[in-house]
């Protein structure tokens, strides 16, 4: 046989226990979480605390290597601003020695040449000097023409009036 359950309680009493079970109920677990909160706010404070801890240590380590090896780090800059200049220098390089070989070892004897200049930024080349004979000239600056590397070779005709000892500027521009 089952046992049966006496109820003396009254009603009003019966509900009044029953919330008083819930109240009860409620409160520990709000303890609980408030014990879980407590705890988790511990922990994440001394773990924020030792990682501040590490954060000065290694800043103050950064600093103490920054200040023993900041020659090292103004010499890495001078070589590091020498680098860019040499490479700035060597960005507009063309080499014309061999060029210049070229244009003295088949000018002819009856020609002195008093000046090259060599124009970068317009590509053009100035040969001034003097010429014993007009056809000595005239034969250079067929020679000049056959280069490859130049594109149009000039002599103003105002100098060709000459038959003899004629000073001359032969403009060529490169390709």
């Amino acid at each position: 046989m089952l046992p049966s359950k006496i109820n003396i309680l009254s009603p009003n009493k019966k509900s009044l226990l029953e919330k008083l079970i819930k109240f009860i109920f409620f409160k520990e677990m709000v303890e609980i979480i408030l014990l879980v909160a407590a705890f988790l706010s511990v922990v994440l404070l001394w773990s924020w605390f030792a990682l501040q801890n590490q954060f000065n240590d290694l800043s103050q380590s950064a600093m103490l290597v920054n200040r023993e090896y900041s020659h090292y780090n103004q010499e890495i800059r001078k070589i590091n601003t020498l680098i860019k200049q040499f490479n700035s220098a060597n960005k507009n390089y063309t080499p014309l020695t061999a060029k210049i070989l070229e244009l003295i070892e088949k000018l002819p004897n009856e020609i002195k040449i008093n000046s090259l200049s060599i124009n970068q930024k317009t590509n053009i080349i100035t040969i001034s000097g003097m010429a014993k004979t007009r056809g000595s000239l005239l034969d250079y600056q067929a020679t000049l023409k056959d280069y490859s590397w130049l594109k149009t070779v000039q002599t103003p005709t105002s100098q060709l009036f000459q038959k003899e000892n004629v000073n001359f500027e032969i403009k060529a521009s490169q390709k």
